[in-house]
């Protein structure tokens, strides 16, 4: 069984941004790798979304909302702890 699967988005994998994509491991946890499969910065955050400029937003903690009127189709996290993490996956500023 395998410890982690690319993030599902948009009804397909990740896409590949800065040459990471998230992963997600069995628990729901969202961590990054690289092009070539190599886990970079392990599973561990609430939620993360893919890098821009060097690094990433991600959240420890957060909740899932349905968007409003979207019937369930679509969906965003919420949380009042975002920060910043750069490619090593150390907290940035």
């Amino acid at each position: 069984m395998k410890q982690v699967a690319v993030f599902q988005y948009d009804n397909g994998n990740d896409y590949v941004s800065e040459g990471l994509y998230r992963i997600v491991d069995k628990r729901g946890h969202i961590g990054y790798a690289a092009e070539d499969g190599k886990t970079v910065i392990k599973p561990r955050f609430a939620f993360g979304f893919p890098f821009e400029g060097g690094r990433a937003k991600v959240t420890d903690k957060g909740m899932l909302k349905e968007v409003p009127g979207s019937r369930g189709e679509s969906h965003y996290w919420e949380s009042d702890e975002w920060y910043f993490i750069d490619k090593s996956g150390n907290r940035t500023e």
